[in-house]
């Protein structure tokens, strides 16, 4: 015996008109950001706007007077003071200095903070180096100020800044598969 069709879709048509009915669980909040890491987050790409720009200026507001950077490399950790980095920045050259940052995570307690991230560092559109930036960061009366920068530094297995990742080289002819 055949089961008439109009029965089925009469009832499911009530049931998704009943489930339509229910009261919907409300949509859980997007966490809000917190907006003392965004201003950290801030003061950071403060610096690499400044370098782009080619603005002393700029980098030295986002600077504590003492600040120092460092280098840790196979040889050892190497720092100087920030001055002779903020004043490099200002100076004219030929090609901008761009340095993306991403896959950043920052900590802070009163007033510390550190920020981790991944950078790519490029003269114009021509990759130079790659490595992990440590940020110390002071909350000044004025603001979020860096206190030391310390980073890594190569060119071999480099990790790229999403959407930058270099061209896969072309095979040349009679190679491959």
């Amino acid at each position: 015996m055949k089961t008439p069709l109009f029965p089925t879709l009469a009832t499911t048509a009530t049931l998704v008109l009943f489930a339509a009915c229910q009261p919907q669980a409300p949509e859980p909040e997007a966490p809000q950001p917190d907006p003392e890491e965004a201003a950290v987050v801030a003061a950071v790409h403060q610096l690499f706007d400044a370098m782009r720009a080619g603005d002393s200026e700029m980098a030295r507001a986002v600077f504590h007077p003492d600040a120092r950077l460092g280098r840790a490399d196979d040889d050892g950790i190497s720092f100087s003071p920030a001055d002779g980095f903020i004043e490099m920045i200002g100076r004219p050259r030929d090609a901008v200095y761009d340095e993306p940052i991403w896959d950043w995570t920052v900590q802070i307690d009163g007033r510390l903070a550190h920020m981790w991230t991944k950078y790519a560092f490029y003269l114009g559109d021509n990759f130079s180096h790659c490595g992990e930036e440590s940020f110390q960061m002071y909350k000044s009366d004025t603001g979020w100020q860096i206190t030391q920068l310390i980073d890594t530094s190569r060119r071999e297995d480099c990790f790229y800044p999403p959407g930058r990742e270099p061209e896969a080289e072309a095979e040349e002819p009679g190679q491959g598969n």
